[in-house]
């Protein structure tokens, strides 16, 4: 079992990693305030903050997975983890037409792939 940022192992049990908790913290807060993803990554590389796997820069897919996750609750709390979960909702990139259906029935395909 791999142990989620901002959590380490205690004996038997896991705890909360105050440090990396306060990341975590800032994450959601940054994220609700209105930055997005690439704007997090550069904040936590400017801070030298280390990505989970020990790169010096993290991804947006690590960031966005952050965010989504249900373990960090504990951490930042149910109201903010929800007005996260709100917030990733609400920027979706995917657009929908007024029927609710995605407005692109089929996915970009390069010219050099549409020739084969």
């Amino acid at each position: 079992m791999k142990i989620p940022y901002g959590y380490v192992l205690v004996g038997e049990g896991i705890a909360i990693h105050e440090e990396r908790a306060d990341v975590v913290r800032s994450i959601f807060e940054y994220y609700l305030a209105g930055a997005s993803l690439g704007k997090i990554v550069d904040m936590l590389f400017a801070k030298g903050i280390a990505s989970p796997t020990g790169n010096a820069k993290w991804t947006r897919a690590a960031v966005d997975k952050l965010l989504a996750n249900k373990k960090y609750i504990p951490i930042v709390g149910i109201y903010v983890y929800m007005d996260a979960q709100f917030e990733r909702d609400r920027r979706c990139n995917v657009d929908y037409d007024k029927a609710g259906h995605p407005r692109k029935a089929t996915r970009y395909r390069s010219p050099a792939l549409k020739t084969r």
